[in-house]
């Protein structure tokens, strides 16, 4: 009875976080399409490639990886998805969010975050990422995480967020711009603040669907819990006819051989 009071706490937790990030995520989810359109726009001009001022990222160099997990169980395979991934890349630099993942060390670990502390010191992603795209660290940036699509379906997901992708399939915007300053600096800024965006929706994504599969594990959880706990019930009832019968026959036995009275 214990463990079931345990299980469904924590599936009400999840109902309850269940629609507010949902809605967030949608939210979100538009947000980011209107964002990566614009960047696109920005970074891929085809001018500014002519003009040999785009970012480019360094071959050279490793990538970065970025793992989105959570802190707690009953997430399904939420957790197991993300770490197979962490533990099959053994090279380049990588972030780690969630204790479910911090306890694996494969490759160069950067940063080592629980979610609580992702949420409240947001500031060292930011950091790590800045210093990645203004210094050219790394050839790539990509977030692994499982992704929300609906209610229905998550999927763990490989994004790269650097080099920005071209939203048009290479068919970049021939608009010219009028730059004041440093146009590398400006890119840089820019790439930094869209890979920090991504992140943190990647982030809010990764949230949606912990909560939707901690609800459908505890769900289950629970039927299960009531199916054992309905067998246990049987078992007990089964013995307790077994130990009637043997009473009721032992007192008719008693009856007939000493009459019902054992002197």
């Amino acid at each position: 009875m214990r463990m079931r009071t345990i299980v469904k706490v924590m599936n009400f937790h999840s109902l309850v976080h269940i629609d507010a990030a949902r809605r967030m995520t949608e939210k979100y989810i538009r947000m980011e399409a209107e964002v990566t359109k614009i960047i696109d726009i920005i970074v891929n001009n085809r001018n500014f490639i002519l003009d040999k001022v785009e970012l480019k990222p360094n071959e050279a160099a490793p990538p970065l990886n970025i793992y989105i997990g959570s802190d707690f169980s009953f997430c399904g395979g939420l957790n197991s998805s993300v770490r197979d991934e962490l533990l099959k890349d053994d090279e380049g630099d990588k972030i780690i969010v969630g204790r479910k993942l911090r306890a694996q060390t494969a490759g160069d670990v950067k940063l080592a975050l629980s979610k609580e502390e992702f949420d409240a010191d947001y500031w060292k992603v930011e950091e790590v990422l800045d210093d990645s795209i203004h210094d050219l660290r790394h050839s790539s940036i990509n977030i692994i995480y499982n992704h929300f699509y609906s209610a229905g379906s998550i999927s763990l997901r490989k994004r790269k967020i650097f080099p920005i992708p071209m939203v048009s399939g290479g068919d970049n915007s021939t608009e010219d711009f009028a730059v004041e300053g440093n146009v590398d600096r400006l890119l840089r800024n820019l790439t930094s603040t869209y890979a920090s965006y991504e992140v943190m929706i990647a982030s809010i994504n990764s949230f949606a669907a912990e909560n939707i599969m901690r609800q459908s594990a505890t769900t289950e959880s629970l039927k299960k819990i009531d199916e054992m706990t309905e067998e246990q019930m049987k078992a007990d009832r089964k013995k307790k006819k077994q130990k009637d019968s043997v009473k009721v026959m032992d007192n008719y036995i008693k009856q007939v051989v000493y009459g019902g009275n054992r002197d």
